[in-house]
C-alpha cells in the first residue's frame, strides 16, 4: 500500500487526459509551477473517478470503483482537489464529497499573477459539461485575449456533441452536431476547457480555425 505525503493541493487530470492527451496535464503542471510557484500534488496512478460509468446507468460498477479510488485519494491526505475534467469535477464534488475546483476556478483566483502573453482576438466555446462562465473568461481577459463570443454563449450554449457519450455511439451524429459550433466562431481560435470538448472539436475543425484547450495557451 502506498502512503502519500501531505500536501495542501492535489490536481487531478482525470483519466481521459492522463491516457490519451498528457500533454494538457503537462501544460497545467507548468502553470502551477512556472506562472503560479505552487508545489501541486498530482497522484502517480492512473485511477479513474468513475464519471462515465455513473452517466452510462452503471450504478454498482460506479460505487465499487469510487470505494477503490476514494480510498487512494484519501491515503494522499489532500483535502482540497484541483482538475481540469468537468465529469471529474462534477462526481468529485457530489459523490465523493470532496472540496474540489475545476481548474478555471482555481486559476483565476489567481488571474493578477498571470502574465500578458497576446493582443488578439479569439473565441471561447462554453461546454454544457461544465457550466462555469466568468472564470475562464477572466483567465483569458488575464493574459491579453480579447473575447469574440459565439451567438449561442453561456446558458444558450449548444451542445457539440461531446456529450453523453455520443463519440463513441453514435459518431456521426456527434460530428454533425461540432459544425455550428465553428459556424458560429469569428475568430481563427477557439478555446474550450474542457478535455473532451477539446478533443471532439480539434477533430472536427475546419481549415482557418485552431481549437486550444485553456492550459495550452500558456506554452508560449
Amino acid at each position: 500500500m502506498i502512503f502519500f505525503k501531505p500536501k495542501k493541493l492535489l490536481y487531478f487530470p482525470g483519466c481521459l487526459v492522463t491516457s490519451v492527451m498528457p500533454e494538457i496535464a503537462k501544460n497545467y503542471e507548468h502553470i502551477f509551477h512556472h506562472f503560479l510557484n505552487l508545489n501541486v500534488f498530482k497522484i502517480s496512478e492512473n485511477i479513474c473517478c468513475g464519471a462515465v460509468a455513473y452517466f452510462n446507468g452503471y450504478t454498482k460498477d460506479f460505487e465499487a470503483l469510487k470505494e477503490k479510488t476514494k480510498e487512494i485519494f484519501e491515503m494522499s491526505t489532500v483535502k482540497n482537489i484541483v482538475t481540469n475534467s468537468p465529469a471529474c469535477f462534477w462526481t468529485l464534488g457530489k459523490h465523493y464529497g470532496f472540496k474540489v475546483q475545476h481548474v478555471s476556478q482555481f486559476l483565476s483566483a489567481y488571474k493578477a499573477k498571470l502574465p500578458i502573453l497576446y493582443d488578439e482576438e479569439i473565441s471561447y466555446y462554453d461546454s454544457p459539461n461544465l457550466m462555469i462562465y466568468d472564470e475562464p473568461r477572466a483567465i483569458l481577459e488575464a493574459i491579453g485575449l480579447k473575447i469574440i463570443e459565439l451567438e449561442r454563449n453561456r446558458e444558450d450554449t449548444v451542445i457539440c456533441g461531446a456529450e453523453g457519450g455520443m463519440i463513441q455511439n453514435i459518431p456521426l451524429l456527434a460530428n454533425k452536431l461540432a459544425k455550428p459550433i465553428f459556424n458560429m466562431c469569428k475568430t481563427k481560435k477557439l478555446v474550450v476547457a474542457d478535455p473532451l470538448a477539446y478533443y471532439h472539436l480539434k477533430n472536427n475543425a475546419p481549415p482557418g480555425i485552431k481549437v486550444f484547450e485553456l492550459g495550452e495557451l500558456f506554452k508560449i
